[in-house]
C-alpha cells in the first residue's frame, strides 16, 4: 500500500510532503487637566484615519500576495498529482488486459503484478486479486500477496466496487478508510465489448493519517490534506501533515481528478511566501503614523495653546483699552453740558461722537448759554491736537466764553478775548470756534467765526449755508480782530453748528462731505433729535479717528 500511497494519494502525500478622599483629588485634577482643543482632535482622527487606511492597504495586498503565491503552489500540487495518477492506473489496465489474453491463467497475473506488490512504503500496492466480472462473484480468482481488505467488506460492498468496476471506463477508487487496516482500493476492467476479469488493487494508509514532507522537498514550507472527494471531510482525510488536526489559518484547495472521484488538496504555508519585509510594512506603516500623527497632534495642540494665550493677552489689554477709553470718554463728556439749557421759542439737541482710535481726550465741544428770556449763546468749538492738555485747552476756553457771555459780550468781542487766552507757541494748540447770538423774537443769529465751517440753515425749500466772515483761529495771533454777521431765518427754520468731523475725510474734497451733510439735514419735518441721529449716521464713517460734535436749533413756530 505505501506505493499507492506514493504514487497516488500517497505521491501528493511524498511529493508535495516531503479610596474617598483619594478619588476626590483625583477627580480634581482630572478637571484641571487641559483638553485637546477642536483643531488637535481633527488632526488626531485624520492622522488615524489616514494610518490605518495606509496599514490596512499594506495589509490588503500583503494577503493579496500572499494568496496569489498559495493558489500558485496549490496549482503546482495539482501537476504533481494529475502526473502521479497514471502510475496506478498503468499496472492494473495491463494486468486486466493480460487477464483477458490468457483467459486469466493465474500465473500469468501473478508474474505481471510481482513487482507492484510488496510491503507497504516499498511497494505500490499491498495487495492485488483478479475476480471474474459478475456481480455475484464474492471471492477473487487469484490474490497476489495478503487477502484484500475488501474480502472483509458485506457482500453487498464487494458486489458494488465489482458493479462500478464493470460498468466504468475509469479507475473505480473503493474507500477503505474506516476497515481494520486503512486502505483504498482500485479496480479495473478492461474496455472490451465482453469484459471477463476485474483486476483489484489496494494501497496501504498510513494508520495515523499523518504523513510529513519532505524537508528536501520543494513543499516542505506548506503543510496540507489530503481527502477523498471534494469536500473537506475529516471522515475523508487520506493523510495529512498534522496527522488529523485540521489546518487553520491562510488556506487554498485544489480539486483534482482520480478514476471515478476526486482528491481534495488543501494547503496552508508555515511562513510566509512573499517574505517577512511585505508582511512588517503594514506594522511599520501603523507605527510611523502614529509616531506622525503624535508629532502633529502636539504641534497643533501647542500652536493652539499659544494662539489661546495670545487671545487672552490681547483680549486682556481690549479690556484694558476699554476701561481707559471709557474713562477717557467719561472725562470728555464731563467736560461738556449734561443738560442743555431750555430757551423759551427754541429746541435744542445736541451730539457727540468720539473717534473710535486711542484713549486720548479729544478737543471738540458745544455749550448753550442763556442771555436773558429770548436771547442765548450758543457755540462749537474744536482744539487742535489731543490729549489731556487739549482737554484743559477746550475747558479753560469754554468757561472763559460763559464767563463773557454772563458780562453781555458780543460774538466777535468774545472771540477776540479769547484770542488772548491761548497761543499756540506757548500752548502747542489753537481752537477754531463758532459762536451765534440767538434771538428769539427777532428770528436772527448773528455770528463770529474764528476759522470754523460756517452754519447749515434748513427750511421748507431746502438747506443752504449762512455766510460769515471767516477770521483766523483762536491762538494763531493776539488780539485778533473778528467780523459779526447777522442772518434773519424763515420760519421753522433750524440751525445746524458742527465740527469738521461731520465733512472732512482723508482723501475727499471738503466740498463734497459739505453737501453731504446738507443732505442729510433735509428730513422734511422729523423731530430735531432724529434729524441730528441721521446726519451722524450718514455723514460719521465706520472707523473715523476724529471727535464730532453737532448742535442743532429749531424755531418751534
Amino acid at each position: 500500500m505505501s506505493g499507492v500511497l506514493r504514487s497516488t494519494p500517497g505521491a501528493i502525500a511524498e511529493a508535495t510532503a516531503g479610596d474617598d478622599s483619594s478619588a476626590g483629588t483625583s477627580a480634581r485634577q482630572k478637571a484641571r487637566r487641559p483638553s485637546l482643543h477642536s483643531s488637535a482632535i481633527v488632526v488626531l482622527v485624520v492622522g488615524l484615519a489616514i494610518t490605518a487606511a495606509l496599514s490596512l492597504g499594506a495589509r490588503s495586498v500583503h494577503d493579496k500576495n500572499e494568496d496569489r503565491l498559495l493558489n500558485q503552489r496549490v496549482r503546482e500540487v495539482a501537476t504533481v498529482a494529475s502526473a502521479a495518477i497514471p502510475g496506478v492506473e498503468t499496472p492494473l489496465a495491463s494486468a486486466a488486459l493480460l487477464a483477458d489474453e490468457t483467459n486469466g491463467r493465474g500465473d500469468a497475473f501473478k508474474r505481471s503484478m510481482a513487482r507492484f506488490v510488496g510491503a507497504p512504503g516499498k511497494a505500490l500496492f499491498v495487495s492485488a486479486s483478479l475476480w471474474p466480472a459478475r456481480s455475484a462473484a464474492t471471492r477473487p480468482l487469484v490474490v497476489v500477496g495478503p487477502e484484500p481488505e475488501l474480502l472483509t467488506q458485506p457482500p453487498s460492498n464487494i458486489g458494488s466496487v465489482l458493479s462500478r468496476a464493470m460498468e466504468s471506463d475509469k479507475l473505480t477508487v473503493q474507500s477503505l478508510l474506516t476497515a481494520p487496516q486503512r486502505r483504498l482500493g482500485y479496480a479495473f476492467a478492461e474496455t472490451r465489448p465482453q469484459r471477463r476479469f476485474i483486476v483489484y488493487a489496494e494501497q496501504a494508509l498510513p494508520k495515523d493519517r499523518r504523513a510529513a514532507i519532505d524537508r528536501a522537498s520543494a513543499f516542505a514550507d506548506l503543510g496540507y490534506e489530503l481527502f477523498l472527494g471534494p469536500l473537506p471531510d475529516e471522515s475523508h482525510l487520506l493523510a495529512s501533515s498534522t496527522g488529523g488536526a485540521l489546518l487553520h489559518g491562510r488556506r487554498a484547495s485544489v480539486t483534482v481528478p482520480f478514476g471515478d472521484t476526486q482528491l481534495l488538496v488543501v494547503m496552508s504555508p508555515h511562513k510566509q511566501l512573499g517574505g517577512t519585509l511585505l508582511a512588517r510594512l503594514p506594522l511599520a506603516l501603523a507605527a510611523l503614523g502614529l509616531l506622525l500623527t503624535a508629532a502633529a497632534v502636539w504641534l497643533v495642540e501647542r500652536l493652539n495653546r499659544r494662539r489661546k494665550q495670545a487671545e487672552a493677552l490681547a483680549e486682556e489689554n481690549g479690556r484694558l483699552y476699554a476701561e481707559q477709553r471709557s474713562v477717557a470718554e467719561t472725562l470728555q463728556h464731563s467736560l461738556l453740558a449734561d443738560v442743555l439749557p431750555e430757551v423759551a421759542g427754541l429746541e435744542i439737541v445736541a451730539r457727540y461722537v468720539a473717534g473710535v482710535e486711542g484713549m486720548d481726550v479729544g478737543g471738540d465741544w458745544y455749550d448753550v448759554i442763556p442771555i436773558d428770556d429770548s436771547r442765548a449763546f450758543v457755540v462749537v468749538g474744536d482744539v487742535s491736537g489731543r490729549g489731556l492738555h487739549a482737554a484743559t485747552m477746550m475747558a479753560s476756553l469754554r468757561y472763559s466764553m460763559r464767563a463773557y457771555a454772563a458780562e453781555r459780550h458780543s460774538p466777535a468781542e468774545i472771540l477776540h478775548a479769547l484770542s488772548n487766552l491761548l497761543s499756540v507757541r506757548r500752548d502747542g494748540h489753537f481752537a477754531t470756534v463758532l459762536c451765534g447770538l440767538v434771538d428769539v423774537e427777532r428770528r436772527t443769529i448773528t455770528c463770529a467765526n474764528a476759522g470754523h465751517p460756517e452754519p447749515l440753515v434748513v427750511d421748507g425749500h431746502g438747506a443752504q449755508f449762512i455766510r460769515t466772515t471767516i477770521g483766523v483761529p483762536i491762538g494763531v495771533r493776539p488780539d485778533a480782530h473778528y467780523d459779526e454777521v447777522t442772518t434773519t431765518l424763515p420760519l421753522r427754520a433750524t440751525i445746524f453748528m458742527y465740527t469738521d468731523g461731520l465733512v472732512e475725510r482723508r482723501g475727499e474734497v471738503l466740498d463734497v462731505g459739505l453737501q453731504r451733510l446738507a443732505d442729510a439735514a433735509v428730513t422734511n419735518g422729523s423731530p430735531l433729535d432724529e434729524v441730528l441721529g441721521e446726519m451722524v449716521a450718514r455723514t460719521i464713517p465706520q472707523g473715523s479717528d476724529d471727535d464730532a460734535a453737532l448742535i442743532g436749533v429749531r424755531w418751534r413756530n
